[in-house]
């Protein structure tokens, strides 16, 4: 993660979102913007909850792990979002995974210095109660997807989320834990996906041939 000194992003950015009605900015909190890149964690599961981040562009996914190891996948991040509103609100460490898929523009504001200013900030705490609602309607949207939709639908969403130039690349065993599936599974939706010609296999992972269709099947999947 780096810092970025540009002046010129970060007064792009705080117009792009119009901060002005997100934070009272007359508090003058210190904004930092950072720089992930892909690959790099956000933040996860277990740290200390010492920032409250703003997701300005770029994707993630978002993920919990288990105490015997295992991962199951919540959402992926695309557009504005928060990261550390709830950990804001409830005092608690961060409750989940931020994994940068591509590189990720954040600004960021420490919440141990400011945790009070931004408790008593009205602009903050509205905004933070809106997308609290929007995050816990995907939540539940995407746990029933998770129980009713076919694998099929959720492996080709993940496929086009995690893949970099018409490239698949991702360790089976962890996409298969994070889809709630088993191993054996996921490797026989990959077969029928190949023998469709929707990808085929290409040295250690696979080149998406049909992208089209891989977004028709997994539309509407984790969104």
């Amino acid at each position: 993660m780096e810092i970025s000194h540009s002046e010129k992003l970060y007064k792009f950015y705080l117009d792009k979102f119009e901060f002005q009605n997100i934070l009272t900015l007359e508090n003058r909190y210190e904004i930092q913007l950072c720089e992930f890149h892909a690959g790099e964690y956000v933040c996860r599961a277990g740290d200390e909850a010492n920032f409250i981040y703003f997701f300005l562009e770029g994707q993630a996914k978002i993920y919990t792990t288990t105490e015997s190891g295992k991962s199951l996948l919540f959402s992926f991040y695309q557009e504005f979002e928060f990261v550390g509103d709830v950990e804001l609100m409830i005092g608690k460490p961060m409750v989940a995974n931020v994994e940068c898929i591509t590189k990720v523009l954040c600004f960021r504001i420490s919440t141990v210095r400011y945790r009070n200013l931004l408790l008593q900030d009205n602009k903050l705490l509205r905004t933070i109660a809106t997308q609290l609602a929007s995050k816990l309607n995907n939540i539940s949207n995407n746990s029933t997807r998770n129980l009713l939709y076919p694998l099929e639908n959720r492996l080709a969403a993940y496929i086009i989320s995690m893949s970099t130039e018409l490239y698949f690349s991702e360790n089976l065993i962890q996409t298969a834990e994070l889809l709630g599936t088993s191993y054996r599974h996921l490797l026989r939706c990959i077969k029928k996906f190949c023998e469709n010609k929707y990808m085929e296999k290409l040295g250690n992972g696979y080149h998406i041939n049909d992208y089209d269709k891989l977004v028709a099947l997994g539309e509407s999947v984790y969104k």
